[in-house]
């Protein structure tokens, strides 16, 4: 069996860091919604070894840093199954209070509509805020 995210050429891939690769995971109902992965295949944190921990966490946070202050937005969320795809990956999600979703997580259930006009602005944001990250890890 093939692991999905053992790859170097996913077709969402934004940009790399040594260790990492992120995925542009954005769509209507979460416009602002990455996925960070690791380019070694492993399954959990404790597998990682202290220098791929170290610049995760620099990647994480400066992704939160920057969909904070760039997108305005009202929490972000961090996410680290598995389950499905037993490749160490983390989702970063972008939150509104008036997302179609709110409170719930994206795995819930919607809570409203989604507003096509707000989630096109915030896309494109993103888009902007993807190749600001790009520039910053290049």
């Amino acid at each position: 069996m093939t692991c999905e995210l053992c790859t170097e050429n996913h077709p969402k891939h934004c940009f790399s860091t040594p260790h990492f690769y992120v995925i542009d995971a954005g769509d209507d109902n979460f416009p602002a919604f990455l996925r960070v992965v690791a380019r070694r295949h492993v399954t959990e944190m404790t597998l990682l070894t202290e220098e791929e921990r170290q610049e995760l966490m620099t990647v994480l946070l400066t992704i939160e840093a920057l969909m904070r202050e760039r997108l305005r937005c009202d929490k972000v969320n961090w996410a680290q199954f598995g389950c499905v795809v037993a490749h160490l990956h983390w989702h970063i999600t972008a939150r509104w209070k008036d997302d179609s979703f709110f409170p719930e997580t994206p795995w819930g259930r919607a809570q409203r509509p989604v507003d096509q006009e707000k989630s096109h602005q915030r896309r494109e944001a993103m888009m902007a805020l993807i190749e600001e990250l790009k520039a910053k890890f290049a």
